[in-house]
C-alpha cells in the first residue's frame, strides 16, 4: 500500500512593512502660527492639509488641529472686539472722553 502524496506546506507571504508616519514642517508651521496669528494660521493649515493629503506617509492630525484653534481663536478675538465696541459705545467711552475731546467735536 502507497502513502497518500504530500504536498509542500503553503508559503506564507511576510507582512507589509508599516510605512512610518510623520508630521510636516509646514504643518508644525501652520499650528504654531495658528496660536500667534490666527488667519495665518488657518490658511497655512489648509496649505499643509492639502499637501499631507497627497502624501500618504504624512499624518493629517497637526494640520486639522492648526485649522481649528486658528478659527477658535479668530472667532474669540473677533466677539471680543465686537463685545468691546458694544460696551464702548453704550456706555459713552469715546475718544472725547478718554483724550480730553476730539478735534472735530464728533465723539466717534
Amino acid at each position: 500500500m502507497t502513502s497518500p502524496q504530500q504536498y509542500p506546506a503553503p508559503q506564507q507571504y511576510p507582512a507589509p512593512t508599516p510605512v512610518a508616519r510623520t508630521t510636516s514642517g509646514l504643518s508644525i508651521t501652520a499650528f504654531i502660527a495658528a496660536v500667534v496669528a490666527a488667519p495665518i494660521g488657518v490658511v497655512l493649515g489648509i496649505v499643509a492639509l492639502i499637501v499631507d493629503a497627497r502624501r500618504p506617509d504624512r499624518t493629517k492630525g497637526l494640520s486639522i488641529a492648526a485649522i481649528v484653534v486658528g478659527a477658535v481663536i479668530g472667532m474669540a478675538a473677533i466677539a471680543f472686539l465686537l463685545l468691546w465696541a458694544l460696551w464702548a459705545m453704550a456706555t459713552g467711552v469715546m475718544c472725547g472722553e478718554l483724550a480730553g475731546g476730539c478735534p472735530d467735536g464728533n465723539p466717534f
